[in-house]
């Protein structure tokens, strides 16, 4: 396959020998080095977990849950609408407003690293708004 020849094939000149490389180019493991920095290969993040909606009603919902295992440092945290981010916040709480009554809605959450990588998905939360009833209002109250 063409594969086998290009790992079959000798290089003309060594690679990454310091020798060889004019000094003021970066090295290719300097390079791999970079990219790798800024590239989420691998998360090394953990999920946020026990996502839970509290207070349920009509128009809102606040998520609350908890930080995820491990050493990672968490920056902060996404908040995922049907797979879509709606918003961000720095603190394991977020209010969602502006909801209509008696609607179902699905979220996660995905923490941030101080690096900008993202943990995977927590588990997705299903939450049914609160129907209208006579103590509830459909316009807002200013």
């Amino acid at each position: 396959s063409s594969l086998d020849a290009i790992d079959s094939a000798e290089p003309s000149a060594p690679i990454n020998d310091d020798e060889s490389v004019d000094p003021g180019e970066p090295r290719v493991s300097d390079l791999v080095t970079d990219v790798s920095g800024s590239v989420n290969i691998g998360s090394t993040i953990g999920k946020p977990l026990r996502v839970v909606a509290r207070k349920v009603q009509s128009t809102m919902v606040t998520l609350t849950w908890k930080a995820p295992n491990g050493d990672a440092e968490v920056a902060g945290y996404n908040i995922f609408y049907d797979g879509d981010k709606i918003a961000s916040t720095k603190q394991r709480k977020f209010t969602i407003e502006g909801l209509s009554p008696g609607t179902a809605y699905k979220y996660s959450i995905r923490a941030v690293g101080v690096g900008d990588e993202l943990s995977p998905p927590s588990k997705e939360v299903s939450v049914t708004t609160s129907s209208l009833d006579a103590t509830d209002s459909a316009e807002p109250s200013v």
